[in-house]
């Protein structure tokens, strides 16, 4: 089964190359990127073999890209919107959103914008 994955690194990294290859090739689902920063992948196995980027579980949060979009992961999977990551993320974040009065601006003040 396929799983959602980071990988990060300098825009410089010969890893990109590498990365680009393998979705040319149909061995990775690129989701949503950064091209400068990370990518959101999806593949069977562990990301491997991306000479200086890190492969990472994927993070609790909204991912937003160059353009603006928006991709909302929580518990390793993505969901329609912040409502959800909040709900996953617990008490304390449905709090804040509380306080906050705007479930996306929540997720800013607990540092889950990438």
């Amino acid at each position: 089964m396929a799983k959602l994955g980071e990988v990060s690194g300098d825009h410089e990294a010969a890893g990109w190359k590498v990365l680009r290859e393998d979705y040319e090739a149909e061995t990775v689902e690129i989701i949503h990127l950064d091209p400068h920063v990370w990518a959101i992948i999806e593949r069977d196995d562990a990301p491997d073999g991306y000479e200086g980027l890190r492969a990472e579980p994927v993070r609790d949060g909204v991912y937003i890209d160059p353009n603006g979009s928006p991709l909302y992961v929580a518990g390793g999977r993505i969901v329609a919107g912040p409502q959800q990551v909040l709900e996953a993320l617990g008490a304390e974040a449905l709090a804040t959103a509380e306080r906050v009065g705007d479930p996306d601006r929540a997720l800013e003040a607990l540092g889950r914008v990438f």
